[in-house]
């Protein structure tokens, strides 16, 4: 197999593999740019091994290109979506060769119940976990793609919010929608509660597998005169999903979707007054925001004897703002505005009256399904305390 080129702007580049038959490969870069294929033991791969770990190594410098890129791009699908019952996992792990490059480290594993990739680099640090091993509660691919629309808008409305990073941010949805993307990675089989669940448990559940993912921001200290003033900017979101009962009769499902936000930074007064902090008092005119949200999604589903019993969902949004306002380095006003938001739901009445009249007809169906579509974007968590209202 012919070496792979790849920019060198990397030191301890490699990817660890294990096969589904047991055997260990290794691809690592070269000190010219290419990527070199070792195997345990002299027998040659099967074909299947040869043709994936090919496709692997593509991926591998695809991987490498992008993060080395200006500004730094991710591009870890090749790597997520390696199939399992072939290469049964995958770890790369890379290092940056200068210290100035935007990503100092990345370390990336994937094989047949997780996804996680780590990186952290002069910006800050990202890290996104995806557990696979519960394939039960994964629902439909537009569930799915619907599901990861609605956590980006949460991102997003995080970033504004706080002064994110826009580059570090970008690379923190790439990282999350490769980590979440159905397809690739193959299960090794569903779980006993696999057959347990129905189109309208999956229509209340997220349709995502489990997650946890944060971005944490390089804090800074842009103001000289008052040096224990930080921008800074954290974010965190996970899921946690359980199935239980003795039977599919008897199930009961919960799923809990929480974020929190912490952010800190400097402003001007106005547009016209750019700001420029320097340690003479006359520069110190601005504003200093701390920020403090959290949002909860507490969703319970229960059956008994195969009867729907209870369908509840809790959902609350809180946002703390509190600005800080100096005119010539006096602090002149404090205020501190909280907005808070609880709203309680009961599904069981709409969904035991669809229960009633299931669908006879080809139309009826199709009805139904855009009915089920449609709750499952209303239960989606909602980390803004006015659309709760």
């Amino acid at each position: 197999m012919p070496p792979i080129k790849a920019a060198p702007v990397w030191q301890d580049a490699g990817i660890a593999i294990t096969t589904a038959s047991g055997r260990s490969i290794t691809l690592s870069l070269q000190d010219d740019g290419s990527i070199a294929i070792a195997t345990d033991g002299d027998a040659p791969l099967s074909d299947a091994e040869t043709a994936a770990t090919a496709k692997l190594s593509t991926a591998f410098k695809s991987a490498l290109d992008g993060m080395a890129s200006a500004p730094p791009r991710l591009d870890l699908d090749g790597l997520a979506q390696v199939d399992t019952r072939i290469l049964s996992s995958v770890h790369l792990a890379a290092q940056a060769v200068s210290d100035n490059q935007a990503i100092q480290t990345i370390d990336f594993r994937g094989d047949a119940t997780t996804r996680a990739v780590k990186i952290e680099g002069l910006a800050g640090k990202i890290d996104v976990s995806v557990d696979l091993s519960s394939p039960a509660i994964a629902g439909s691919k537009t569930q799915q793609a619907s599901a990861i629309a609605n956590v980006l808008k949460q991102f997003d409305q995080a970033a504004s919010r706080g002064h994110a990073n826009p580059a570090l941010m970008s690379m923190f949805k790439d990282a999350f929608t490769q980590m979440s993307a159905p397809g690739g990675l193959d299960t090794p089989g569903l779980t006993r509660s696999s057959s347990w669940l129905d189109d309208t448990d999956h229509a209340l559940l997220s349709g995502l597998a489990d997650f946890t993912a944060s971005i944490t921001q390089t804090a800074t200290a842009p103001n000289p005169y008052r040096s224990n003033e930080h921008d800074a900017f954290s974010f965190q979101t996970s899921q946690r999903t359980q199935v239980t009962g003795r039977n599919a009769t008897e199930r009961g499902i919960s799923q809990i979707t929480t974020t929190q936000l912490h952010a800190s930074f400097h402003s001007a007064l106005s547009p016209d007054a750019p700001l420029n902090l320097t340690d003479d008092p006359k520069s110190q005119n601005y504003y200093f925001t701390q920020i403090a949200d959290d949002a909860q999604s507490n969703l319970s589903i229960g059956y008994r004897k195969g009867q729907l019993v209870k369908a509840s969902l809790t959902q609350t949004a809180n946002q703390s703002t509190d600005r800080l306002k100096y005119v010539m380095g006096q602090k002149v006003e404090d205020v501190t505005t909280p907005l808070r938001k609880s709203q309680q739901r009961d599904l069981l009445p709409l969904l035991q009256e669809m229960e009633r009249h299931p669908p006879q007809t080809a139309r009826e169906r199709d009805a139904r399904t855009r009915d089920l579509a449609s709750l499952h974007d209303s239960v989606l968590l909602r980390t803004d305390p006015v659309s709760l209202a």
